[in-house]
């Protein structure tokens, strides 16, 4: 017999501080991401935010949902983005997912959205008949540095016989891109900063109402004062399935100024040595953004960055990169969402929006 357990706030916090928690075969959420679910802007009293199936009295899966609110016409309604929806391989071919699913939508009342979801997810929603596909967001994936010992053994493992000389081969290869890259500029325009500080906080609330997810001061606090992904340097064994720890994971501003006038703010996600930008606030057409990120991209020594803006992508030089790849990231929202929403709404969705800037 299967039976399913939804979990609020409070009952998910005394879940994570309890017994049950720590002795179970597999985590369905990390202590760290379950605080920070818990200390959602967006997240009321009586918001699921987990899910648990049990088998025969056994954990056998479960579905994470983060509250969010959606601007449409001027209301706020209340939506749920899909997160980490994980069957064991022990109790699969059981409809365990189909159930998660469905009690996850009805949470809800349908209003769910879904993205970052794999091809099994994807065949699995088509098959369930409760979605429809939105507008893709599209960008592009900048190649900045060489990363070949990375890359190739993900390729096949037998690269990892040479490692050392792959990392040597980086190092020459980057050594040389950064003498030819140096950037000069004649003024300071531009700070980054990890630091989320009262200029940054003052100038988005001038920005925080104009797209249809409301990423204002308390959100961009939440995100980063209660991070999913912890800083360790060391091989941390979890058995939680999902991003918990890496060696470096932060976020990055970037304040650009016309004059002495702070005029754009980028807000950017660093995971290791790969970055993605996830909210621009203010001026995206200015010139100075272009300069700012290259500086960026040397000074952090990134190898990768995601950039889903398409004002900000046509003006980078792609001739400054190594390789330029085309980039997607797909959306499905319920039946329910789609029925209310007016003819003409236009789905805009951020890079940020979502779970995807918390990993």
């Amino acid at each position: 017999m299967i039976v399913l357990k939804s979990f609020n706030k409070i009952a998910l916090f005394n879940f994570i501080n309890s017994k049950e928690f720590n002795n179970l075969s597999f985590l369905p959420i990390s202590y760290h991401r379950a605080i920070s679910h818990i200390n959602n802007p967006h997240v009321n009293d009586e918001d699921t935010i987990l899910i648990l199936a049990y088998y025969e009295n056994k954990l056998a899966g479960y579905i994470g949902v983060l509250a969010d609110d959606m601007r449409v016409c001027d209301k706020l309604i209340k939506i749920g983005w899909l997160s980490t929806l994980f069957v064991h391989p022990d109790y699969r071919g059981k409809k365990i997912a189909q159930m998660l699913l469905k009690e996850a939508c009805n949470s809800y009342k349908g209003n769910i959205i879904i993205t970052e979801y794999t091809e099994e997810a994807k065949n699995m929603y088509e098959r369930s008949s409760l979605f429809v596909i939105q507008k893709s967001l599209y960008g592009s994936s900048y190649h900045f540095l060489f990363n070949l010992s990375e890359i190739l053994p993900k390729k096949n493992r037998n690269w990892n016989y040479i490692y050392p000389v792959l990392k040597l081969t980086d190092k020459i290869i980057n050594g040389f891109l950064y003498s030819i890259r140096r950037n000069k500029s004649s003024e300071k325009q531009f700070v980054i900063t990890e630091n989320l500080d009262s200029e940054i906080k003052e100038y988005i609330k001038r920005y925080d109402k104009l797209q249809i997810f409301n990423r204002n001061v308390e959100d961009i606090n939440w995100i980063t004062n209660y991070p999913w992904i912890l800083n360790s340097t060391e091989n941390k064994e979890s058995n939680y399935l999902f991003s918990d720890f890496d060696k470096s994971f932060r976020y990055i501003f970037i304040k650009i100024y016309d004059v002495n006038s702070l005029d754009t703010v980028l807000m950017l996600t660093v995971r290791n040595e790969k970055a993605t930008l996830q909210f621009i606030y203010g001026n995206k057409n200015s010139s100075k953004i272009t300069e700012a990120l290259t500086v960026f991209l040397s000074k952090f020594k990134i190898t990768n960055i995601i950039i889903y803006d398409n004002e900000i992508n046509q003006k980078l030089n792609k001739k400054y990169f190594i390789y330029v790849k085309e980039r997607n990231r797909s959306f499905m929202i319920h039946k329910n969402l789609s029925a209310i929403l007016p003819n003409d709404f236009l789905f805009d969705v951020l890079a940020g929006d979502g779970d995807p800037i918390f990993t």
